[in-house]
């Protein structure tokens, strides 16, 4: 169980090293169950285009639709890049700051190796790492041409986009008519999506210093990893039907039943217990 030891940033990094330390085989399981599911649920990615925003300095789920034959187009905030350049990490001091880039190198000295290793036996042959398209961007304002992608698909990256309704327009933009989104967003109003790393896994590793729902309640352990834009379930379906058909709206998991008593629900009873018991959702969508 990683619980917080030190206050402030500190105990934060020191708790996700710790954490990363435990889980980072857990990562690519998860990560490659998503992407095993996906491609199951849209029948088949070869030669698709397919646009993957917030990939991440892991970017995990491009490199696994570049290895399955799709033409696929990596976008994140950050500088990402495969290996480790001094031109790089240049890059990552100027436009995200010291803070972004000590945890990207932290992540290539510490978690990275096994971490491929890892998905690339889930995956079943070697990953090619060779003419990835990652580029550098915000989702408000997309490098890509109108009606030029089959496919907008996104992982636990909705939730710490600032402007929800620009990224949708943009992703409407860029899609064909015929495409399709699977957009995976992690529940804010969840008992993880508070993402204190002590409540990653609710069930399994429940916190004993952490308070159930702490960011919907006192907020006493505000420090996370990144910063969450609050929006609720039904605040994402308005903004969606607004510009696409919705096909299927999914609720992924549930977790912490065991701890929603009585008194939190009072507390929070402006939150219906779907609310707070369901981890996230996927958004299957259809340009209008």
């Amino acid at each position: 169980m990683v619980e917080p030891i030190f206050p402030g940033r500190l105990g934060l990094y020191f708790s996700m090293f710790k954490y990363g330390m435990v889980h980072n085989h857990d990562f690519a399981e998860e990560h490659f169950i998503f992407f095993k599911d996906m491609v199951e649920y849209v029948g088949g990615i070869d030669s698709k285009n397919v646009l993957d925003i917030g990939c991440g300095k892991s970017f995990w789920l491009t490199l696994l639709l570049h290895n399955s034959g799709a033409n696929v187009t990596g976008i994140d905030t950050e500088i990402v890049e495969p290996g480790f350049s001094f031109e790089k990490y240049i890059g990552l001091l100027k436009k995200n700051g010291i803070e972004r880039a000590l945890r990207t190198l932290f992540w290539e000295q510490f978690f990275a190796r096994s971490y491929y290793k890892k998905l690339e036996s889930l995956f079943g042959h070697k990953l090619s790492f060779d003419d990835l398209n990652l580029q550098t961007a915000n989702s408000s304002k997309i490098n890509l041409p109108d009606s030029s992608i089959d496919i907008v698909v996104s992982h636990e990256v909705f939730e710490h986009i600032e402007d929800i309704p620009l990224t949708l327009d943009e992703i409407k933009r860029v899609m064909k008519p015929d495409g399709i989104t699977y957009i995976y967003v992690h529940n804010y109003t969840s008992l993880s999506g508070g993402h204190h790393i002590a409540w990653k896994y609710p069930d399994k590793e429940p916190s004993r210093k952490v308070p159930p729902w702490d960011h919907l309640r006192d907020n006493y352990y505000p420090d996370i990893p990144s910063w969450l834009n609050r929006i609720r379930e039904y605040e994402y379906r308005e903004e969606f039907e607004k510009r696409f058909e919705i096909l299927d709206w999914i609720s992924t998991g549930r977790e912490g039943e065991k701890v929603l008593s009585d008194v939190i629900c009072k507390e929070l009873h402006e939150y219906t217990e779907d609310e707070l018991l369901t981890k996230g959702f996927t958004v299957v969508a259809r340009p209008k």
